[in-house]
């Protein structure tokens, strides 16, 4: 019984994600819409992306006894580090204007995909060197904002990842696969915690059959 209420809880926050995804992408749409609407639009559907997706991470992390407090800090986090990544077109433009902002002629520096990689790197040291501290999982919280942002970004313009002596972008990806690779990510970073420390057996039973 626990785990089917632990099932149902599972498919109606990724109902939600989805939801998030498809509706946050609608109300963007439409030329009616002042430009600065329809970025705020925009970054409110990458920090609700982000809170559900680290939502999803901390409930398959239950080796951790959690404070409410501590729970809570996590979840803003990651809303907030996947709202906040677009900063970096105002800083890139040199420019407080969204005009400036939005339309720049380079990727800014933090929608380098490259940074993902870091991230999940650095989770992995974290994680080697003590599971599951709150220190790991804050790092995992991180790369949900990272890898949720890059990957609806990546609608318009592919995935772009620059590092020394290469710099490379893949196509625009499809809207299905998106929404697939999406609501995998929180899955991908519960499996790279639990491969990467101690998760408790019941839910590493329920991240094997998602």
């Amino acid at each position: 019984m626990f785990l089917n209420i632990l099932n149902n809880t599972l498919i109606l926050k990724h109902v939600a994600l989805l939801i998030v995804c498809i509706g946050g992408d609608k109300l963007g749409e439409g030329s009616s819409k002042s430009a600065l609407l329809r970025a705020l639009i925009d970054n409110a559907t990458h920090a609700l992306i982000g809170l559900i997706v680290g939502d999803l991470v901390l409930n398959s992390v239950k080796q951790h006894h959690f404070t409410r407090h501590e729970y809570c800090i996590l979840l803003l986090e990651a809303a907030i580090v996947s709202s906040f990544i677009d900063l970096d077109h105002f800083i890139e433009a040199k420019s407080i204007r969204l005009q400036d902002a939005t339309n720049l002629d380079r990727r800014p520096f933090l929608h380098n995909s490259a940074i993902c990689l870091l991230i999940f790197i650095l989770v992995i040291v974290l994680q080697r060197t003590k599971s599951y501290s709150l220190l790991s999982i804050a790092g995992a919280m991180v790369l949900a904002a990272f890898g949720t942002h890059h990957m609806r970004d990546a609608l318009r313009r592919g995935l772009w990842f620059k590092v020394p002596l290469l710099e490379t972008s893949t196509p625009a990806i499809p809207y299905t696969v998106y929404l697939a690779l999406v609501s995998a990510i929180p899955h991908a970073i519960s499996q790279l915690l639990r491969l990467t420390g101690n998760v408790h057996p019941q839910m590493s039973r329920l991240v094997e059959m998602v």
